[in-house]
């Protein structure tokens, strides 16, 4: 992923993901997209219990990529860099599903669905929290990082990064190439000196 030095990445990692990650969002959507996610998006989803269900296949899916980055490496920067990538492609490829978490999130209805959408995303924070609290344990990152406010702003940027995705296949590339000008930002700004 990246050199012996944690704060330096390999142009040619970058650009092995940005290929790879291009390939799969442009491969044909049907074979990757299965049929309970194309249901889901296309339903209607007025009712809180169409809400309740699409929340919590968001939320399995949410998981199945965490689970996805813990691996064996040892190293935590690691793993918080392939939850970051792993996060964006999944909004890349289904970027109406973040879109419509945040909107019930942020446009009052349901209170129910909207304390539901929370848990989710502080779940999601405390895994984050984890793996920073971990990295700093191991001296990766600053002494001085708070690991639930670096948590919190690791989920702020995703969420910003999905908030201005459209479906559009140029936004797309666009949040590839910005993902990872915004990740190394991120890495650089948390990362010890001493590494």
């Amino acid at each position: 992923m990246n050199t012996g030095n944690t704060d330096m990445f390999e142009q040619a990692y970058l650009e092995q993901w940005l290929k790879t990650t291009r390939h799969y969002l442009f491969a044909d959507r049907e074979n990757l997209v299965d049929a309970t996610e194309t249901a889901l998006l296309e339903s209607n989803l007025e009712s809180h219990g169409a809400q309740d269900r699409f929340i919590s296949r968001a939320r399995g899916s949410l998981l199945r990529l965490l689970k996805r980055t813990a691996r064996q490496d040892q190293n935590p920067l690691h793993e918080l860099e392939r939850a970051f990538y792993f996060q964006i492609s999944f909004i890349a490829r289904h970027p109406d599903i973040p879109k419509r978490l945040l909107g019930w999130l942020s446009h009052g209805g349901d209170g129910r669905i909207r304390r539901r959408i929370q848990v989710v995303i502080n779940n999601y924070e405390l895994r984050l929290c984890r793996i920073i609290d971990q990295a700093k344990h191991q001296g990766l990152i600053r002494a001085d990082i708070e690991p639930h406010t670096a948590a919190s702003f690791f989920v702020g940027i995703i969420q910003s990064l999905a908030l201005r995705m459209n479906a559009d296949l140029r936004q797309r590339e666009r949040l590839l190439r910005e993902a990872v000008e915004v990740f190394a930002l991120y890495r650089a700004g948390v990362v010890s000196l001493s590494k």
